[in-house]
């Protein structure tokens, strides 16, 4: 049977493509009209119910702009969910007292000065005595408008970050860190069980950066193999996965 163009409703004759949520479209519409920066789907009216372009020129559709999280106090209590269901797969932060808000694409780019497109950052400012810890300020800045799925992914991602930070692990290499900061990413999906965090997990696994995405796999398959547990007493023992 000859498959349909959900963008414009025509069959479609030669080549075309399937996006992950079995929309079919013509191969000329990919180049030409606008995708969602967060689903992958042609924004239209009838593929879509519209959308918009953020002021920083980020593209959102409109199932996905429903579930933005605009407001500091929702995202203050996605974050303090993440971070429970943090700690029930053992990934202990305590005590937690985040200052958090929810930042610019500019912001978040003066920030981290690293480059790339970049979703959160989380400081932890802290004083030493002999070694030891003994007070600390956490900061966590999450981009302003993100969908709730990556929003849940974004705060997991930086609340590893202040896992290693908290336990004075600074020196391991990127691999080793942001492995495990997408892999706390990944547990967390896991347990949301939707199909958007399904989405998120399939561009965990096809990430083809060296430090994110082959980081992340190396630290999943240690994980499988040891269990959180054995993954976290690999991180703080070793400097390199």
């Amino acid at each position: 049977m000859q498959p349909i163009c959900t963008y414009c409703g025509r069959p479609i004759i030669g080549k075309y493509l399937k996006d992950y949520w079995g929309n079919s479209y013509c191969a000329e519409h990919i180049k030409a009209v606008p995708q969602c920066d967060y689903c992958g789907r042609l924004i239209s009216p009838k593929t879509t119910r519209g959308g918009k372009t953020y002021s920083d020129g980020r593209r959102i559709c409109g199932i996905c702009l429903p579930k933005a999280v605009t407001e500091n106090q929702t995202g203050r209590e996605l974050l303090g969910k993440v971070h429970d269901l943090l700690e029930e797969t053992g990934i202990m932060i305590q005590p937690f007292k985040p200052d958090f808000a929810l930042i610019s694409r500019s912001r978040l780019k003066q920030l981290d000065r690293r480059g790339g497109e970049k979703q959160g950052f989380a400081t932890f400012k802290r004083r030493m005595v002999k070694a030891k810890i003994t007070s600390f300020k956490m900061e966590i800045f999450i981009l302003n408008g993100l969908p709730e799925s990556s929003f849940i992914s974004t705060c997991a991602h930086e609340l590893m970050h202040i896992w290693f930070y908290s336990r004075n692990i600074t020196d391991a290499s990127p691999a080793l860190i942001e492995g495990s900061c997408n892999m706390a990413a990944y547990l967390i999906l896991k347990k949301q069980g939707t199909l958007e965090a399904e989405y998120l997990i399939k561009g965990l696994f096809e990430d083809k950066n060296k430090i994110y995405g082959a980081g992340f796999r190396k630290i999943q398959k240690l994980t499988d193999k040891r269990g959180t547990s054995g993954w976290l007493e690999y991180a703080i023992k070793h400097k390199r996965i």
